[in-house]
């Protein structure tokens, strides 16, 4: 499961990341988009990630308070989800 963490302080590195969220079980990937002042852990325990997700929402690395919650795809709240167009006549 993709988990999207904003509000990153600029001196954050993926190893910040990684070290917090391995707490709470095994992490695949860690990316941190610095423009963006973002970062996404991948975990492949959705219990993980889901523990990971309320126990550091609101919490503070390097002196910011940084929001934890589900990466959401680029299709917005359809992602994962089968779409059906209608045919034209």
């Amino acid at each position: 499961m993709k988990i999207s963490i904003t509000n990153l302080a600029s001196d954050a590195v993926e190893d910040d990341l990684r070290t917090l969220f391995e707490l709470f079980g095994k992490v695949s990937s860690v990316e941190i988009r610095k423009e963006r002042g973002m970062g996404i852990v991948d975990m492949p325990s959705r219990g993980a990630a889901k523990e990971a997700m309320s126990g550091l929402d609101g919490q503070t690395l390097l002196g910011h308070e940084i929001e934890v919650k589900e990466a959401m795809g680029k299709g917005g709240s359809n992602r994962g989800k089968a779409t059906r167009r209608r045919r034209r006549r």
